[in-house]
């Protein structure tokens, strides 16, 4: 894990029979960089990562998603063709069909979307 101006981006995974936690080492590919006020959502056996914000407070234009393969233990980038939305934080997000659909949050401008 990496930590950048007090944000973090290691995953950590607790065990309900052990009743522990433990950070979840990736066997490969690069995590997504330090961030808060992102979303985190599961999609099959994956985690999808979109959106937040950095320590600089600039909202981060990801032009790809984050994913995190839960069998592989791997991130991976997923390229995102065609139109996407804007730069967000402070959004909500769910898995939805085959895909995930994220809704409202904050511009990097502070502006609120609806």
């Amino acid at each position: 894990s990496s930590s950048a101006g007090g944000l973090l981006n290691d995953l950590w995974e607790y065990a309900l029979d052990a009743r522990a936690w433990t950070q979840v080492v990736s066997a490969g590919g690069s995590a997504p960089s330090p961030r808060e006020s992102h979303s985190l959502v599961p999609l099959s056996n994956r985690l999808m990562v979109f959106g937040g914000r950095n320590s600089q407070m600039p909202n981060l234009n990801d032009s790809a998603l984050h994913c995190f393969d839960l069998q592989r233990r791997r991130w991976s980038d997923l390229a995102v063709g065609g139109e996407h939305p804007r730069a967000r934080s402070d959004h909500a997000a769910i898995p939805c069909g085959g895909g995930v659909l994220i809704f409202g949050g904050r511009g990097s401008g502070g502006e609120f979307f609806n």
